[in-house]
């Protein structure tokens, strides 16, 4: 998940007043670069409690990049909050009491990779979190 490649889909930032229309026209990109079915649920849930991390922790939106690369399509939300490190993502789920932690560990569960880096380039602050979906291989 290191480089974002040149063939990106979508690119676009978001406010909490963009999150219900960012959610429909991810899952109409999604689909388009193939992901269907549980798949294409599982990036379109993470790809939103990325984004509303953003929004909650953050200040209040954030940019959102959905991409293919080889067998994955990846979405990748930077913001420019305080940043965090990917050591407070919890390995096993959250207490029933808790209230924070439990939409970074359900992405964990949901995708098959998780990223957390710091902000870069013109964005040197915040955080940069990449979540991907492996699509899958079609047989016949």
């Amino acid at each position: 998940m290191a480089e974002l490649p040149a063939d990106c889909c979508l690119e676009t930032g978001f406010t909490s007043a963009d999150l219900s229309r960012l959610r429909v026209v991810l899952g109409a990109y999604a689909a388009r670069l193939g992901l269907a079915g549980r798949r294409h649920d599982a990036l379109l849930l993470s790809a939103n409690e990325l984004a509303d991390n953003a929004i909650r922790h953050a200040g209040g939106g954030g940019f959102l990049k959905l991409y293919r690369r080889g067998a994955l399509v990846c979405c990748r939300v930077s913001d420019s909050g305080p940043g965090f490190d990917a050591s407070v993502i919890p390995e096993r789920p959250p207490g029933l009491g808790s209230s924070t932690g439990w939409g970074l560990w359900t992405v964990r569960q949901l995708t098959d990779g998780l990223e957390v880096g710091p902000g870069s380039g013109s964005r040197p602050r915040g955080a940069v979190v990449t979540c991907c979906v492996r699509l899958m291989p079609v047989y016949g």
